[in-house]
């Protein structure tokens, strides 16, 4: 007989705690990588951000005044600058209430949209017919997996506004960039209408958003645009998208410090399970222990065995919770509203092998006083004594 097969059917002999210590491994797993995902995928969003080649156009008074969307034009005239775009924020629901989907009307509309986006990875036909149709709209590709949304189906959004306006779109493209999952873009002058007809103020652009040619031309960009609106109406203050996109994550506070208090908690509660669980197999199995070292196995055979069952309902465990880990956030999940939309959580192949390892380290760790115990008794007294 292998020790692997030993430490199998040891395993096996109490299965009804085997299989309860395996599940509570794996929820912790499962909420581990969860919660580890959480400044990953912050990470990856700032670093997708970084290899744009766009900033962004804020009122230096604040960017909820809004910037009127005639300074696109003069943008243009920088030297540089590629491509501008006015975006405009309107927030809707598409049937549960609770899922905000931050919608952004751009304008104008024809190329120029692609040509500030060249990385959405957007069709040349669904450019097209955005320039075509009225109602047009460009959704992401985790916003449509989430909804089950299909190109060319009329979509009505509900407003969380006053007035709670709708608006039905046409879905003619999908934005197949992994960046930018939980986009949703419109065309501005649908929006205009709608709220003349509703009675409401259009207001201007949120923001503007151009394309700069290289990476060396940014810093002498963003300098010349604030530089151009200095003293004028409107100030304006320019920063890169990543930097951007940094500012919104530093506004929700603390979120690391936060996830590593939670990861610390879910650390601490399976060593606690685990070490109760092993510590009562150990007591069990001392004489089981003491019989064997009598028979001639010497104390590292005997450790490696006890060890093992500990690795193996790590192994399970991990592999289960990191699993379903995989199975639910593997494609990413929209996080609604939050990050003006470009927000999701993200469980990479990464994260679930390290959640893994945590959770067959921890085993392991919550095994070792009661097996060291067990090893420090003698086979004479074994029978006798309790760890």
């Amino acid at each position: 007989m292998t020790l692997a097969t030993l430490v199998v059917r040891n395993t096996r002999r109490n299965l009804r705690r085997t299989i309860l210590t395996v599940l509570t491994v794996a929820l912790s797993t499962l909420i581990f990588a969860v919660l580890v995902a959480v400044p990953a995928s912050m990470d990856r969003i700032v670093k997708d951000a970084s290899a744009s080649l766009r900033v962004l156009v804020n009122n230096r008074t604040g960017p909820w005044y809004g910037l009127p969307a005639r300074y696109c034009d003069e943008i243009l005239g920088e030297p540089g600058v590629k491509a501008c775009l006015s975006f405009t924020g309107w927030f809707g629901t598409y049937r549960d209430p609770r899922d905000v989907i931050l919608a952004f009307a751009v304008s104008p509309v024809n190329t120029v949209v692609a040509d500030v986006v060249p990385d959405y990875g957007i069709s040349r036909s669904a450019i097209v017919n955005f320039g075509k149709l009225r109602r047009a709209a460009w959704a992401g590709t985790l916003l449509m997996k989430n909804h089950g949304w299909k190109l060319g189906q009329q979509i009505m959004l509900r407003g969380t506004g006053a007035g709670h306006m709708t608006l039905t779109f046409e879905l003619v493209g999908e934005i197949p960039s992994k960046h930018y999952p939980n986009t949703f873009i419109f065309r501005r002058d649908y929006l205009e209408e709608a709220l003349k007809a509703n009675d409401q103020p259009v207001g201007d652009p949120w923001f503007l958003m151009a394309r700069v040619g290289s990476v060396g031309e940014i810093p002498g960009v963003i300098k010349a645009i604030d530089g151009h609106f200095h003293n004028s109406d409107f100030e304006t203050r320019t920063v890169t998208e990543s930097d951007s996109i940094a500012g919104g994550l530093s506004e929700l506070g603390d979120v690391r410090g936060i996830v590593y208090s939670l990861c610390l908690v879910v650390l601490l509660t399976v060593l606690l399970i685990s070490a109760n669980s092993m510590g009562m197999t150990i007591r069990e199995r001392l004489g089981e222990v003491a019989v064997i070292r009598a028979l001639g196995f010497s104390p590292q055979k005997v450790a490696l065995v006890l060890f093992g069952e500990c690795a193996l309902i790590g192994v399970l465990g991990g592999l289960l919770g990191a699993g379903v880990a995989l199975w639910l956030f593997g494609s990413g999940m929209t996080l609604g509203a939050v990050l003006g939309g470009v927000g999701y959580l993200w469980v990479s192949p990464w994260v679930a092998m390290e959640a893994l390892g945590v959770a067959v380290g921890l085993c392991l760790l919550s095994g070792l006083l009661p097996i060291l115990g067990a090893l420090r008794i003698a086979p004479a007294l074994a029978f006798r004594e309790v760890v």
